[in-house]
């Protein structure tokens, strides 16, 4: 790998740009040809200790070394360094792979941003999720007319962090609804079980663990089941018991309108990104 080792350039390496980092050189990807920007000197410092990764000054320093460039920083920055990349990438001899995990942002928008500066520029839209953090990850990869050998290099890329589909990009807000704000509605839904455990007399380490311990055994029920989720149900209620009940509480609640709704007005949170 060593000889062979694509250069790799991040730009930002704040939570999630530092955990798909720091997944790569941690899982044998040479730290001699990782390397980053980031603004945050605290954070900068962190990531270069865990990594072993190579702290950049300027954009230029990157983009003339790089053979893949990771875009990780929110869109609104995006929108406001967008020249300057730009003209750093125009000095460049190389024309790096432009890989982008920003929500909302488009292929097009990317493209138009660096548009005066490379003719042949591949660019690749992903969106993964925070569990890369945790090398449990997942990523969708937008694959409309992306050349399939650039699509293997940014799924080998992304596969020390997480579980890798490729996409519609007309999907990748949708996606972003779901997997990308997901952990999130998971984090909440955990708090709220565990909250019922202590109205119900537990204590809160005690019902924290149970119900972590629950939805992680759940998940991975579900995962390897032939089962779909409204069988496994079914399976789970008896008759008259007690979580027919609950489930009935769940429904008068409106728990499952209220949970597509979220993802709803993720999703839709994510095309209004791309629009600014």
């Amino acid at each position: 790998m060593e000889s062979g080792a694509k250069k790799i350039f991040f730009i930002g390496a704040g939570n999630m740009g530092g955990a798909i980092l720091c997944a790569l050189t941690e899982g044998g990807y040479p730290a001699r040809a990782v390397f980053f920007q980031e603004p945050n000197e605290e954070q900068a410092d962190r990531i270069a200790d865990r990594s072993k990764a190579k702290k950049v000054l300027s954009f230029h320093e990157g983009f003339s070394e790089a053979d893949v460039v990771f875009l990780c920083l929110k869109p609104q920055i995006f929108s406001k360094i967008s020249a300057t990349l730009r003209d750093a990438l125009a000095s460049s001899e190389k024309t790096p792979i432009i890989v982008s995990i920003m929500a909302g942002v488009t292929v097009e928008a990317l493209r138009e941003a660096f548009s005066s500066s490379k003719d042949e520029l591949h660019i690749v839209r992903t969106m993964p999720n925070i569990a890369v953090t945790v090398k449990k990850g997942v990523v969708a990869i937008a694959a409309d007319g992306v050349e399939d050998s650039v699509l293997r290099t940014v799924e080998f890329l992304f596969s020390q962090c997480a579980a890798t589909f490729r996409v519609s990009e007309n999907q990748m807000d949708a996606v972003t609804g779901l997997s990308g704000s997901g952990p999130a509605f998971v984090f909440q839904f955990v708090e709220a079980l565990a909250m019922g455990g202590v109205k119900m007399g537990l204590t809160r380490e005690l019902a924290m663990k149970f119900a972590l311990c629950t939805v992680s055994g759940s998940a991975e029920m579900l995962g390897k089941s032939k089962f779909s989720p409204s069988e496994l149900i079914a399976n789970v209620c008896s008759p008259a018991g007690t979580t027919i009940t609950g489930i009935q509480e769940l429904e008068d609640r409106a728990f499952r309108g209220a949970v597509m709704a979220a993802v709803e007005a993720a999703a839709e949170r994510s095309a209004e990104l791309g629009k600014n």
